[in-house]
Formats: C-alpha cells, structure tokens, sequence
C-alpha cells in the first residue's frame, strides 16, 4: 500500500497528464469523424436535390446549325440546250409517242408550249425561291441550313407540271424528303428531276416531248411549312446540281 502511494506521488502527474492527452485524442478523433459524417450527408443531400430539381427540365432550344450531311456543290457552267419547238399542231400530235400518250401526255399543251416556258404555272417564270449553288439557306420545315439545289414555282395542289425538254424518263420513285419525284434525261446528258408530284402520269422508258404532262403538283415534306409548289432540279452530265433557270 505504502509502495502504490510512493508510486502515484512520484507519477501522478504524469498519469494524470496522459489520461488528459488520451481523452483529448478520443475527443478529436470523434469531432473529425463527425465532421466527416455531416460533409458526406450534405453533399448527398445536394445531389438529391439537383436530380429532382424540376427547373432543370427546361425546353430544348432550338439549334440552327449547317446541316453537314448535305453536300454542297460548286456550280460549273454547262453549254445552254433549248429544245426546238413543235411546227405546228398537227405535226406535235403527228411525232406524239405512243408511250407519253398513254402515260398521259397532252399533245395540245406540247404544241403550245415556247422553249421558255417553265413547268407547274407557265405565268409564272420566276421561281419563288431560286437555286443557291454553294450558299447556305434557312429551311423553315427542317429547321436548319443547307443548300437549295433547284428553283420552287408557285402552283396550286393538282396543277399539271410540264416537261421543261425533251426526254427519257429514266425513274418514278418515292422520296422520303421530296415526295413522289420523276426523273428525265435529256439528250445532252443533263437530268431534270420533278419533285412533289401528287400523282405521275408517266412511267419509266417514256420518251417526252416539251410540254408534255407529267403529272399534278403535290407535297414535298422537306419544304411543306412553304406554299404549294413545284421543286425543279437539274443535273449536269456529271450529277453536279446546277441552276434549272440557267438550263431550262
């Protein structure tokens, strides 16, 4: 007993001061880990609350940038073919063909028809919007830019379209973005391409004189917020898109 007296008078302190230092160390120990807790509470509390913020449910804007996957062509001038008008009535129905006859040609309509007349509307010879070669246009359907590789004719849903020249049909396909499109070679090589026909009177293999019916205007779906027309499109020997009203 004596000798744990002599011992606690002689380390008392020091027991003492450990004792001290311990509990301090468990204290700070507890605090930092507390501290840790609260953090990690927190931060997964904001991050629940950003997921189920609903003003983060905003309206897509709208983003008007080049369309990329539509080529863009450099126009390259093409020697101007004009096909030669029909004499007289009578010889137009003479040359008529048995295959334009039967897919609905107008024999009259191509006797009356000038080298200048343009199809869908023939008042009308200015395009309500023309051809851009290598320049960007807004389309208002779509709701980007791109190029505009024909020239649009004010007509009215059931209007005929006229052949602009003679031709071949080489085609009469349907289009997801230009509808129901006739194609026509020429002699020279080029190809005109009648877009959003409502209903084709021709079929492939038919020889066309100028003037000659083709079919009625309908819908394009790619131009639809813009009235009803006729989309036009020439092609030159090489598939090149070039302007219709410098080749027609």
């Amino acid at each position: 007993m004596n000798s744990f007296k002599s011992f606690f008078k002689q380390r008392g302190l020091y027991l003492i001061c450990l004792a001290l230092l311990l509990v301090a160390t468990i204290t700070g120990v507890l605090a930092i880990r507390s501290v840790v807790n609260n953090v990690a509470d927190l931060t997964q509390s904001r991050k629940n609350a950003l997921e189920e913020d609903a003003s983060w449910n905003q309206p897509d804007t709208i983003v008007t940038n080049p369309a990329e996957d539509v080529p863009v062509q450099t126009p390259v001038p093409t020697p101007q073919v004009s096909a030669q008008p029909s004499e007289s009535p009578a010889s137009s129905s003479a040359q008529q063909p048995s295959g334009a006859a039967s897919a609905g040609g107008d024999a009259s309509g191509a006797s009356s028809v000038s080298s200048a007349v343009l199809p869908a509307s023939p008042a009308d010879t200015e395009p309500v919007q023309a051809f851009s070669g290598s320049e960007l246009v807004y389309n208002e359907t779509l709701g980007d830019w791109r190029t505009h590789n024909g020239a649009d004719y004010a007509a009215q849903v059931g209007d005929k379209v006229h052949a602009v020249t003679a031709g071949t049909v080489t085609s009469v396909t349907e289009d997801a973005l230009w509808g129901t499109v006739a194609e026509v070679k020429t002699l020279d090589g080029g190809t005109w391409r009648y877009c959003g026909l409502d209903k084709a009177q021709v079929k492939t293999g038919d020889e066309l004189h100028q003037g000659d019916v083709l079919g009625t205007v309908g819908t394009i779906p790619s131009e639809r917020e813009a009235d009803p027309h006729l989309h036009l499109e020439y092609l030159d020997e090489n598939g090149a898109y070039q302007d219709p009203e410098a080749n027609k």
